[in-house]
């Protein structure tokens, strides 16, 4: 801008001369002057940031005609203010061909603009009409070429009289296409939801209706011929398009929007505009009007005068320094305080799922964006886990590879690092328009602390759980010890009572009389028994066997105690054992327990005539896979929860033991079970377990 600034100083009549640039001169020079130079700026910028073939052409076509018509407006006032002599028309009738020939690209560019932003920004947008509008729009360019012959050809030096023929469809145009735009900018905010894009869009389509008002009143209205008033109210006109530009260079200055920045040094130049035109109009009228009324110098006045802006000069600077300072401060503190909030909320949510929440509700509304996810590695699902795997490998602080992000269907990720390892993701998920570059130093800055919040519940959350394990364990220590006590008084009675029904149904006489009875006494001893063994069972340590064993023959071994339940439901049992591996002691101890607790809950979970499949196969290099099935009525949803939990029972004669003896058996030789039930048409129940050896 300085350039432009520095050719309409030094071309400006000399201070010698009794001359003075009117205040409507001085607002074209100036005003023409910064709308050239503030639309070139910002042409430049995108092509710099985005360059030709990823721009938006749309914009930078709006940007280059906008520019040249201040431009061409600019060339034709120095060519009037500095009275070039004959033969040099040839300057103004190109500055005019320049700026209407740009102004003919206007309406066309602008509303091709507005629909690529309304495409972006809604999904259901009419794709295929605003093709078939943008065409149209720019079919009555065909008559530029027919513009500009008359206006080359034309002696008459205004040129609206020129193209008189023209200019009431054209400004017809023209106030159409700034209404239109109006209205896709208000369509626009009411559908966006971040507060900042939503008022953006609100006062822009306000300057684009007010500014077609403005040519409605001036050009068909016929405002213009108003005497002077007119001439400022053309000027106004012609200017106008700097309004809705200022907008978006200042949304650009303070919020980076559309991830470009404007240097200070601009700021400056338009400081120095204003400067400007305080000597032109200020400092030489004071000066002529001392000198016509007192008799003094006007040219040691105007130097003196010059003295004290030149002192003013460091004060102006520094309250505009502060100003810019102030314009950043209140984005500068909701930053460092969402910062302070989520690093500090941790502790007081301690839960890690509780603190994910708070973080991304807190995220989300702060930086204005449309989801935002918080994942820990160890609960994240295996594509979300891969991807944090390959950041860690990587060494990556923020995932810009495009196929990762496709993984995660993101806009963007930041693995969170603790410690040189990827603890969680952080995911941005939205519009790219919303994720400016400004988000980003935020978000890359939040990772790190949102690590450490991640970390520490998840050491909260591990200190409770086993402390939670603790007293647990205690109580069932303690459970252990009353039930031995327990059992042990128990059986040696339970012993004497079978003892005595055994004679008795010897006795024929007895027999005949007491015999059912005596049976029904016989099995419920047995099944106390079977009670109280469970009993032991939990509150003592496994027994070791001393030799190694096959697992067919742990398998054939559980079958044969099990097969008397087996038979009276007339259940069938098959084997699969595609791996037979031989166990130590202690793993054979274990299974046979696990497997006699899971065969006798599958058959008692067949009404009549079923079937319990067990199968065996290698799950790895050295990890074994043990299954048992029954296709009975299978376990609720939710019930499964709770199988495990020791004395939990849905039988009415059950301990609730046998499958918790399952769980601490499983831990001891380290191997894993799950449940899955149903297994097919609502019906049926598998236990598998995964045992390394």
């Amino acid at each position: 801008m300085a350039p432009l600034l520095s050719f309409a100083f030094f071309l400006a009549p000399d201070i010698s001369t009794p001359a003075i640039l009117t205040p409507l001169d001085i607002l074209k020079l100036v005003g023409f002057a910064t709308g050239a130079a503030l639309h070139l700026y910002l042409c430049r910028m995108l092509y710099q940031r985005y360059g030709v073939r990823r721009a938006e052409r749309s914009l930078l076509t709006l940007g280059l005609s906008i520019g040249l018509w201040h431009l061409g407006n600019f060339a034709a006032a120095i060519y009037e203010l500095i009275g070039f002599q004959k033969g040099s028309s040839w300057w103004l009738k190109s500055a005019n061909i320049v700026a209407y020939v740009a102004l003919g690209f206007l309406p066309p560019s602008l509303a091709h603009a507005h629909f690529r932003v309304w495409e972006l920004l809604d999904k259901c947008a009419p794709r295929k009409l605003f093709r078939v509008l943008i065409i149209a729009g720019y079919l009555p360019l065909v008559m530029l070429p027919w513009a500009v012959a008359k206006l080359w050809n034309d002696p008459d030096d205004d040129p609206t009289k020129s193209l008189s023929l023209l200019l009431l469809p054209f400004i017809l145009w023209i106030v159409f296409i700034f209404v239109e735009c109006a209205l896709i900018d208000w369509r626009l905010a009411s559908k966006l939801q971040a507060a900042r894009e939503r008022r953006f869009f609100e006062v822009f389509g306000a300057s684009m209706a007010i500014i077609g008002a403005l040519f409605l009143i001036t050009y068909v209205l016929g405002a213009r011929d108003w005497g002077r008033p007119g001439e400022y109210l053309d000027l106004i006109a012609r200017l106008s398009s700097i309004a809705p530009t200022t907008i978006v260079a200042y949304y650009i200055y303070r919020y980076r929007y559309l991830e470009l920045v404007i240097r200070r040094s601009f700021v400056y130049a338009i400081v120095a505009a204003i400067v400007m035109i305080v000597y032109i109009y200020g400092i030489r009228r004071v000066s002529i009007a001392l000198e016509d009324n007192y008799g003094v110098r006007a040219d040691v006045i105007e130097a003196l005068l010059i003295l004290v802006v030149m002192l003013l000069a460091g004060p102006l600077r520094r309250l505009t320094d502060g100003y810019l300072q102030r314009l950043f401060a209140r984005e500068v503190g909701l930053y460092r305080e969402l910062v302070a909030q989520v690093g500090s909320a941790a502790p007081s949510y301690g839960e890690l799922d509780h603190f994910v929440q708070f973080a991304e509700k807190r995220l989300r509304e702060a930086l204005e964006l449309a989801e935002v996810r918080i994942v820990p590695i160890n609960t994240a699902e295996s594509e979300t886990a891969e991807v944090g795997r390959t950041a860690e490998e990587r060494q990556l602080t923020e995932i810009e590879d495009r196929s990762l992000l496709d993984r995660l269907n993101a806009l963007a990720s930041y693995p969170l690092w603790r410690e040189g390892r990827v603890v969680g993701l952080m995911i941005v998920r939205g519009e790219p328009q919303t994720l400016t570059a400004e988000k980003r130093e935020v978000m890359a800055v939040l990772a790190g602390h949102i690590a450490v919040a991640v970390e520490n519940c998840q050491l909260l959350e591990e200190k409770v759980k086993l402390e939670r394990e603790l007293a647990e364990r205690e109580r069932m220590a303690s459970l252990g010890q009353m039930a031995a006590t327990v059992a042990h008084e128990i059986k040696n009675p339970l012993s004497a009572i079978k003892s005595i029904a055994q004679v008795m149904r010897e006795d024929e006489q007895v027999s005949r009389e007491y015999g059912r009875d005596l049976d029904l006494i016989t099995g419920e001893v047995d099944r106390l028994n079977r009670s109280v063994s469970q009993l032991l069972s939990f509150s003592r340590p496994t027994v070791v066997a001393s030799s190694s064993t096959s697992l067919r023959d742990v398998i054939e071994s559980v079958l044969a105690i099990t097969r008397t339940e087996a038979d009276e439901r007339d259940v069938r049992v098959s084997l699969n054992l595609s791996a037979n591996p031989q166990l130590d002691g202690e793993r054979a101890a274990a299974l046979k327990e696990i497997l006699l607790n899971l065969v006798l809950n599958a058959a008692q979970a067949i009404k009549r005539d079923g079937e319990v499949k067990i199968e065996s196969a290698f799950n790895g290099s050295n990890q074994l896979h043990l299954s048992v099935a029954d296709d009975g009525i299978g376990i609720p949803l939710t019930m499964q929860e709770k199988i495990f939990e020791p004395f939990f029972t849905t039988k009415q004669r059950g301990t609730g033991l046998g499958l918790a003896i399952v769980a601490r058996r499983a831990r001891e030789i380290h191997g894993t079970i799950k449940l899955i039930s149903p297994i097919i048409d609502g019906h049926g129940t598998r236990f598998d377990m995964d045992l390394p050896l």
